[in-house]
């Protein structure tokens, strides 16, 4: 696989703010704009820059967890995925614990891993050295996938907004898909994790632990379980072989990169269009096929890690 080359001013030991940021945002897409579809009343500028800068504090970690277990693939973005689900529903807000024990997998497993980690990563950093018909085939799915999943919201929030709110949700805010990874194509990281992704792994420790004396209860320790648990299985399927740099994938042409807008545009009137002519429909077997696929999922490749050889 081809190096990527570092941004000029940008070395190894520094590349972790760009990279944080940039999967932070990426991120942010698939696990809010995809997720909510349309606006809430708390889409404001001051609370997207807020998600936004959380989803990166969060991502800071998990990379740093990626980088230490020499995890890569898609097994990485997988449980990757399943660390930033955790992390943002356990720590970040609290949802994790509300209809306990379904909501460690719904949405941890089911959304942040699957969708936000396994495709849309898989997407975003393997898709442009897709044959293109696969690549236009995978966003495609994906948009198909999230206007499936927006008949849910007249349901919960009465009124939707018009196609241009959701545009400028899904699309506008979809743009800075591409330019992250256009960004991601010249980083590279040390194979060592940064005190940037230390730091940020010890900030949400610390929140974890002010909720837990805030807010004691048995069912928060769930959330450190299985992050251990994860950690571990990473560590014992990750590589064991020495390099010098963490490779974030070839570099692709802006045009392939470009394409994601496909994904965003297809949920757009794909969602407004069923909000029309359905009114709105219960998404539940989206929900528990998405949630055993992630279960499952997470299930074999701990279960791989136990039985792997030493």
């Amino acid at each position: 696989m081809d190096q990527p080359v570092p941004l000029p001013l940008c070395s190894a030991a520094w590349a972790g703010f760009p990279v944080a940021l940039s999967f932070g945002i990426i991120a942010f897409w698939g696990s809010e704009n995809l997720f909510w579809t349309a606006p809430t009343d708390a889409f404001t500028l001051v609370e997207v820059l807020l998600t936004a800068a959380a989803y990166s504090l969060v991502v800071a970690a998990v990379l740093g967890a990626v980088i230490w277990s020499g995890l890569g693939g898609w097994r990485a973005l997988f449980l990757g995925g399943a660390l930033l689900g955790w992390l943002v529903e356990g720590v970040i807000v609290g949802t994790a614990y509300e209809a306990f024990p379904f909501q460690l997998i719904w949405t941890p497993l089911a959304w942040h891993a699957a969708i936000t980690g396994l495709a849309l990563g898989g997407i975003c950093r393997a898709g442009p050295h897709w044959p293109l018909w696969r690549h236009l085939g995978a966003l495609l799915a994906l948009g198909l996938f999230g206007a499936g999943f927006a008949q849910l919201w007249p349901l919960e929030r009465g009124a939707m907004p018009d196609i241009a709110a959701v545009v400028v949700y899904l699309v506008g805010v979809g743009l800075l898909v591409p330019l992250c990874n256009l960004l991601l194509d010249r980083q590279r990281l040390s194979v060592t994790p940064s005190w940037l992704h230390k730091g940020a792994a010890a900030v949400l420790a610390v929140i974890w632990v002010v909720q837990l004396a805030f807010a004691p209860t048995v069912l928060r320790l769930a959330v450190p379980v299985l992050i251990g648990a994860t950690l571990w299985a990473m560590r014992r399927l990750g590589r064991t072989s020495q390099v010098q740099t963490v490779s974030l994938g070839r570099p692709a042409p802006v045009w392939r990169h470009a394409l994601f807008l496909i994904a965003p545009l297809v949920t757009s009137f794909g969602a407004v269009a069923g909000w029309e002519n359905i009114g709105g429909m219960e998404i539940w077997p989206i929900a528990l096929l998405t949630s055993a696929f992630g279960g499952g999922m997470w299930l074999w490749l701990v279960g791989s890690a136990v039985w792997r050889k030493a």
